[in-house]
């Protein structure tokens, strides 16, 4: 049996919450960095699900991910806070 991080179980629940970890996941809020981000992903051919946290869900984002900022991708494992962090993982693709 291998041992499993805090953060990998954490990011398991949430999977179970919000989807498959073979889905992109972008968490919204409808601001500007908001629809920039789902302008990239949409431009670059990115597959993903969106989640709108106005509806009472910023703070399972909280718990899930341990900030309530966005827009927040999530990727595999991986998990990008904000536009800039966006841009930036996808500058390398």
């Amino acid at each position: 049996m291998s041992a499993v991080g805090y953060s990998e179980l954490r990011l398991e629940e949430a999977s179970k919450r919000w989807g498959s970890l073979g889905e992109a996941l972008l968490f919204v809020d409808g601001d500007r960095d908001s629809e920039e981000a789902e302008e990239l992903l949409n431009k670059l051919g990115v597959k993903y699900r969106k989640i709108d946290v106005r509806n009472g869900l910023r703070g399972w984002l909280l718990f899930d991910y341990g900030t309530a900022e966005v827009p927040l991708l999530v990727v595999g494992e991986k998990v990008l806070v904000g536009l800039e962090e966006i841009k930036k993982y996808y500058a390398f693709r």
